[in-house]
């Protein structure tokens, strides 16, 4: 499992006084982003294939305040054909469960607008870092 440490800061609060879900989004991002890097698939404009993300499922189970930090821990759920499940969960700093979320990260081909498969490449780096991890 791949663990990010990111701080709370005070713009991630809403008028409520809790972290707002577009701030737990970006803490997702963050550990996908880490993921990405991790296993040779960057994303970049102007690319012609790369990652994009089809699908976000989020619960929320607790809210999160500043000050704080939070700790995202990320791993692959499934390796499929053309796509990446990952599964992340967000950490306050009690280590108790404040989100649990998942990802479906799509290889797509941005100049004809289509999935296309992972390649073998990207399936064994996949392995190779999650091993790294364990």
């Amino acid at each position: 499992m791949q663990k990010l440490q990111l701080r709370i800061d005070w713009g991630d609060m809403d008028l409520l006084g809790h972290v707002n879900n577009v701030s737990i989004i970006r803490y997702l991002q963050a550990g996908r982003i880490m993921f990405m890097a991790a296993i040779g698939l960057p994303a970049f404009a102007g690319m012609k294939t790369g990652p994009i993300e089809a699908a976000t499922e989020i619960q929320f189970r607790k809210q999160l305040r500043f000050p704080g930090n939070v700790t995202v821990c990320t791993t692959v759920r499934e390796v499929k054909n053309t796509s990446i499940i990952l599964d992340h969960e967000i950490y306050d700093d009690a280590g108790e469960l404040a989100v649990s979320a998942m990802e479906v990260i799509v290889h797509f081909d941005f100049v004809n607008q289509v999935k296309i498969p992972l390649t073998d490449e990207l399936r064994a780096n996949i392995s190779d870092y999650m091993k790294k991890l364990s």
